[in-house]
């Protein structure tokens, strides 16, 4: 009795901050996944358990009125993305695992029902969602689909101190910046598939959220994506990363092998955001 699923990660928000007295955000899923396996096991009792998936099964398995299988079943991981910089490693681990469990007990899919169980667990990156959407990623209150995910490069600059994002939204920040006017413009630059728009409003959430989780290193990031023609900048508004939008993505070849002496200590790689997630509902492999 075992189960398989796999599904993306995110690269930070595209905008976060405050809409109308809630905390929002929106993100995109990327080309880098986790794999995880579900499986009925009672003979091992010394297996790795990762402490936010098997509270996320055991919720689960309660509310589905399936308890006796707790003692039992098994999670494996095998993840390529990033933790603790930003890339939403952790809601990547825990759809994985809705979408293994609801196929090892048959049962159908419910976006709702993933929402409420992942924010049980901890803060939640908006890839839950099977389209862009604004969200509330601290209590589910409130979420409004914005239109289709949209494909892009990214030139990443991570850092190597990991940020524990339960830990981070506990302390006591400064309030996000308001982010209202930015809104009107990410609709339009999705549903008109305009990456100028989009890359603008990204760059100016992060810009004003430099208060709650400042980048030593933004300017050298912005004056890079001058030299590579970038067109806006995106990051982890809980992590550890920064990364220049491009529309051209050759210019990555240009840029990776020039002298950046002032970023040694940052990993310098290519992502690419992907169209969109309904597949990894039903996709073992990646």
């Amino acid at each position: 009795m075992e189960a398989s699923a796999c599904y993306p990660g995110s690269a930070g928000e595209i905008v976060q901050g405050n809409v109308q007295g809630i905390d929002v955000l929106t993100s995109c899923p990327i080309n880098l996944y986790t794999k995880v396996k579900v499986f009925e096991n009672s003979n091992i009792n010394n297996y790795y358990r990762n402490s936010k998936t098997y509270k996320f099964m055991f919720n689960i398995l309660k509310r589905w009125g399936y308890e006796s299988f707790g003692s039992t079943l098994k999670i494996y991981i095998n993840s390529y993305i990033p933790i603790g910089k930003g890339f939403a490693s952790s809601t990547a681990d825990l759809c994985a695992l809705y979408n293994a469990l609801t196929k090892l007990f048959r049962r159908n899919f419910d976006e709702k029902e993933l929402m409420d169980e992942c924010l049980k667990i901890e803060p939640t990156d908006s890839i839950i969602f099977d389209k862009m959407t604004l969200f509330d990623y601290k209590n589910g209150a409130f979420n409004k689909t914005i239109g289709e995910y949209l494909e892009f490069h990214l030139l990443i600059f991570e850092g190597k101190t990991r940020i524990n994002t339960v830990e981070f939204n506990r302390r006591k920040l400064p309030e996000h910046k308001d982010i209202s006017d930015l809104i009107p413009h990410l609709i339009d630059g999705v549903r008109s598939k305009n990456l100028r728009k989009l890359a603008w409003c990204a760059t100016e959430s992060i810009i004003r959220n430099q208060h709650r989780l400042k980048y030593d290193f933004l300017e050298d990031i912005l004056s890079i994506m001058d030299k590579v023609e970038g067109i806006g900048i995106l990051g982890a508004h809980s992590g550890n990363f920064l990364g220049i939008i491009l529309e051209d993505v050759e210019k990555f070849n240009y840029y990776k092998y020039k002298n950046y002496s002032c970023l040694k200590n940052y990993s310098t790689y290519l992502l690419r955001t992907i169209k969109g997630i309904d597949d990894f509902r039903y996709r073992t492999l990646f």
